[in-house]
């Protein structure tokens, strides 16, 4: 009888090793997912293509770009000037200029960076996902 206990206490104890692996593992996998972002390199912006390189070299660095490099009341052509051509634009000052993020690690959504303008200065910087 006391054999039987001594069986059922250490089965008990496995399956909560292997639960609390599990959850470390998971909880290491999160942290190293969201630990992406990379350092804004113009060159490698600008040089990106979703066919054939790193899906989400754009997004990994856009925080970075944000925070750094870009700022309100920049020239439009400033901006041209270290992003490359836009993914989208509009001829009149006062609209968005689009640049494609690739996939934003959340899911199957795909991000982009809006740049609002008017007076051909940067008023507004948008990232979204979705």
């Amino acid at each position: 009888m006391q054999k039987s206990k001594s069986n059922e206490s250490t089965k008990a104890c496995i399956i909560n090793c292997n639960k609390l692996i599990i959850l470390f593992t998971s909880a290491f996998i999160l942290l190293l997912a969201s630990c992406t972002d990379i350092n804004f390199n113009s060159s490698k912006w600008k040089a990106w293509n979703e066919r054939t390189g790193k899906l989400t070299l754009r997004w990994d660095m856009c925080d970075d770009l944000i925070e750094e490099h870009l700022s309100i009341g920049m020239e439009r052509a400033r901006i041209v000037e270290l992003l490359g051509e836009p993914s989208s634009d509009c001829i009149q000052s006062d609209c968005d200029m689009i640049y494609e993020l690739g996939p934003c690690r959340r899911g199957i959504n795909y991000g982009s960076l809006y740049l609002s303008f008017k007076n051909n200065r940067l008023i507004e910087i948008f990232k979204h996902c979705g």
